[in-house]
């Protein structure tokens, strides 16, 4: 059931999100708005997600925002302060955590859909 999918994604989405700003934080000054950026973006997407699929709102219209979230999150840890913070360190252990965690955001939730299928 839907309810059953988003209630562990309202609880695992955000805490991946919020691992990226752990990771950098563990050795460098990270700002809060890093956090807020990748929380709220999070919040978004589920947020749409969840009233296109259960019906609270057309799900063809909750699907632009959603997305839109989607690629804000992509955006943010690619090329957005996050990166940037991931790009100036020196502790190879930091970046290649960072790595593994966009190769999973970006794999793993592109592919999720054509499981559902």
């Amino acid at each position: 059931r839907a309810i059953h999918r988003y209630i562990d994604w309202l609880l695992t989405v955000p805490l991946l999100m919020i691992e990226f700003y752990l990771i950098l934080s563990a050795v460098t000054k990270v700002p809060a708005g890093v956090f807020w950026r990748l929380l709220g973006g999070t919040v978004v997407m589920l947020g749409f997600g969840y009233a296109g699929e259960v019906g609270l709102m057309n799900a063809k219209v909750a699907f632009v925002p959603s997305m839109a979230a989607w690629f804000f999150i992509i955006y943010e840890i690619f090329r957005g302060e996050a990166s940037r913070i991931n790009a100036g360190l020196a502790n190879v252990h930091v970046q290649k955590a960072y790595k593994y965690m966009l190769i999973l955001v970006t794999v793993g939730w592109a592919i999720y859909p054509s499981l559902r299928a």
